[in-house]
């Protein structure tokens, strides 16, 4: 039974009370008729909002009221707030909630020691520390100040926000969340951890129904076998389509393989990647690296997405430790380590520049073993302190073998053709002199190369050999060069660095 003790009655009349105050055990009021003192079961009704309190004081003049223990705001039975005291005002609808504050609805649960909250608007801030509990999955976000809109579903969380899920844990500095669509928002050094992946960002987005997102600034994307760096990084699992602009870099940790560019895609079902833009592929050995140069760069891989075939296209440079090459087009095959070069292929060893229609570098234990050169076939090699004389082998196929990444013999198989320089050593104690006598041009159908300490020094005429020696005073022009001459040493990569547009 309720005991009500009025004074005055015509202030609280003005206020429509009998509406606002629908219970309470006692109700007193003070002597100057501004203070309606209320407690024991008491009940406020404002529009589509209920309060339930142990005690409260309602102040007339600035039509506002506190409410002390067990204080409950239940907003259109979808939306129930909790705390030990509660300052709310009648004029602005804004509560502020003190002690062990619970705000609760269908899906999620959110505790903190005191909140604003403002009625009209269904928005609330906590600005103290705060976590949400999701009551439907094992969800927990905690954060020093939050911002939430119970009806849009929308929430924002600054300073040392930290998101934990089952699945992934992601810790950031602000964090935009709609309930709805399911998308996040995350602003300032974000890092998303799960079980075997880590990922970074400064800004970005994650879609949790569609499982897609952009990580972007000094963004990255580490697992066990890959790790993808870029300045700005998209990813569809649903589609398995990953993108990735800017100073783009993919490293294959198990096959030591990596990828630069200034863009890259890559497509899981259609097991393809590709790279655009000072395109790259780094492929790491025990004691040599092959670096290959493009504009652009295709990676096809097997059922393990494991790279199986690289195409690269357009001003082409491929740099080993001791071989350096240049073409327009190039395929690598990742499982025997087969290099082909097409279109006005070249490649340099030590002081020998070979070319044909097409290359192709056969690799053994991660070591050149032997070059084909196919259709038009060319190899100069320039002699040492010479003006303009070159020794030089033309033929229509050959194959160059090498050991230890050097040249040491090659085979001239149909059409052969020399122009070699002869020389005559002679030996003192104290000196060595090369005399150069003239120059042979020979003809032969098949002949074989022997080099060493990196220059031409013997030439075997496997089969009917015929030719001319001119002495060095009556050397014909014409006759210097074998069909297909080039001799372009400005064309020679020298260092991997020139090219990369990670070495500033």
């Amino acid at each position: 039974m309720s005991a009500i003790f009025l004074v005055n009655t015509t202030g609280l009349a003005q206020r429509n009370y009998q509406e606002l105050v629908k219970n309470a055990n006692i109700i007193l009021l003070d002597e100057a008729g501004e203070t309606v003192f209320l407690k024991g079961n008491v009940v406020f009704e404002h529009e589509n909002t209920k309060m339930f309190c142990d005690s409260a004081r309602y102040y007339i003049k600035s039509d506002r009221f506190k409410a002390y223990s067990r204080v409950n705001i239940n907003k259109k039975d979808t939306l129930n707030l909790f705390c030990d005291s509660l300052h709310y005002s009648l004029e602005s609808e804004i509560a502020q909630l003190y002690g062990n504050v619970r705000v609760r609805d269908s899906e999620y649960k959110l505790t903190t020691d005191s909140l604003e909250y403002d009625v009209k608007k269904s928005a609330g801030i906590y600005r103290n520390g705060g976590k949400i509990t999701s009551i439907l999955s094992n969800e927990v976000l905690s954060s020093d100040i939050g911002y939430f809109f119970p009806n849009s579903k929308n929430f924002t969380f600054s300073r040392n926000v930290i998101y934990q899920s089952n699945d992934y844990k992601v810790t950031t500095d602000t964090l935009r969340f709609n309930g709805y669509n399911k998308i996040a928002y995350f602003y300032g050094p974000t890092k998303i951890t799960a079980t075997e992946t880590e990922m970074y960002c400064e800004k970005g987005w994650y879609d949790a129904k569609n499982e897609e997102g952009v990580l972007e600034g000094h963004a990255y994307i580490v697992d066990k076998k890959t790790n993808i760096s870029a300045d700005s990084l998209y990813y569809s699992k649903l589609d398995s389509i990953s993108e990735a602009k800017g100073n783009v870099i993919i490293k294959d940790t198990t096959e030591k393989v990596e990828f630069w560019g200034d863009f890259a895609r890559s497509d899981e079902k259609q097991r393809l990647a590709y790279l655009a833009g000072h395109a790259s592929v780094v492929s790491y050995k025990e004691k040599d690296s092959t670096f290959i140069f493009a504009d652009s760069l295709f990676n096809y891989m097997d059922s393990l997405q494991k790279s199986e075939l690289i195409l690269a296209y357009h001003n082409v440079v491929v740099i080993q430790n001791d071989v350096q090459g240049i073409c327009d087009s190039l395929s690598m095959n990742q499982k025997d380590s087969v290099l082909h070069l097409y279109h006005n292929p070249m490649l340099w060893s030590d002081k020998t520049q070979m070319s044909a229609d097409t290359l192709v570098v056969h690799q053994k234990n991660y070591k050149i073993d032997h070059i084909e050169l196919l259709q038009r076939a060319v190899i100069v090699n320039e002699v040492e302190d010479s003006l303009n004389y070159y020794n030089q082998v033309g033929g229509k196929t050959m194959h160059a073998y090498f050991r230890n990444d050097t040249l040491r013999y090659a085979n001239v198989n149909g059409n052969a053709q020399t122009v070699y320089y002869v020389e005559k050593e002679t030996k003192t104690d104290s000196l060595e002199v090369v005399e150069r006598s003239g120059m042979a041009r020979i003809y032969s159908s098949n002949i074989t190369l022997y080099f060493e300490k990196q220059e031409l020094r013997r030439i075997a005429y496997r089969q009917n050999p015929d030719g001319v020696v001119y002495p060095l005073n009556k050397i014909k022009s014409k006759e210097m060069n074998v069909q297909g001459f080039e001799w372009k040493p400005e064309l020679r990569p020298k260092n991997w660095t020139t090219y990369s547009i990670f070495v500033k």
